[in-house]
């Protein structure tokens, strides 16, 4: 595979280590394989739902968009009347390079940023455009006022890397000598995306990172909860109501 410079989706070797299960005749997936399965976002997909805020009953809009550079234009009709956005950011991908491929009553937007190969830019590395792409939300006028949620996410596949042997510096030239442990790169990586939002703060809004792993659904299922609050909370000292 490698002199074919193929290369395997990221969850697949959780497939494969489990194919006579998953290959069985009368196979149902558990909660697990769900999980580990990865679909492609394209163009906007609408979620509603109820959420119970203290007592209270909000229904949310959520609008999923794809992060592939094709799909962008696409996102602008849904601005207007956002609340808060939810970004995504794979910091597992250092070492790949871009490839093809809310509030009460109110809206939020989650992006979510490809964590596949694109055909776009092939030169571009996923961390590099990540980066890009957050600081164009950051700094678009029409965005000033929306709460923002930053996600570094497959925090558990960095680890895998990490343990691996995958050497950060070697993807990353700006990484330098610093350790190649996961605190360090995630303290690095973080930083990165803290000084884009520092730089584009005109208001003091507050930026909401969070460390995810979206297979571990208990640590998950808080980091909701407190994102959560703290929309609702923005939302409610924007209206004037606390």
């Amino acid at each position: 595979m490698t002199s074919r410079k193929l290369k395997l989706d990221e969850w697949s070797e959780f497939f494969l280590n489990d194919i006579s299960r998953i290959s069985a005749r009368n196979y149902v997936p558990s909660t697990d394989d769900i999980l580990h399965a990865r679909i492609q976002t394209m163009g906007v997909a609408e979620h509603i739902f109820d959420v119970d805020i203290h007592g209270k009953t909000v229904t949310w809009h959520l609008f999923d968009v794809g992060g592939a550079r094709g799909q962008r234009h696409s996102w602008v009709p849904y601005f207007d009347d956002a609340n808060a956005i939810i970004f995504v950011s794979p910091i597992s991908a250092f070492d790949q390079v871009r490839a093809s491929a809310p509030a009460a009553c109110g809206i939020f937007i989650a992006i979510g940023a490809s964590s596949q190969y694109l055909e776009e830019d092939p030169r571009t590395n996923r961390i590099d455009d990540s980066l890009q792409l957050f600081t164009q939300i950051c700094s678009n006028q029409l965005l000033k006022r929306v709460h923002l949620v930053l996600f570094l996410n497959k925090t558990d596949i960095l680890r895998k890397k990490l343990e691996r042997g995958l050497s950060v510096s070697k993807y990353i030239l700006s990484y330098g000598d610093r350790p190649n442990e996961y605190e360090s790169v995630v303290q690095y990586f973080r930083a990165h995306f803290l000084q884009v939002h520092r730089r584009n703060n005109e208001n003091r809004r507050v930026l909401y990172t969070h460390l995810t792993n979206v297979v571990d659904t208990k640590a998950t299922q808080s980091i909701i909860g407190n994102v959560r609050d703290s929309i609702f909370r923005g939302y409610l000292q924007s209206a004037a109501l606390v």
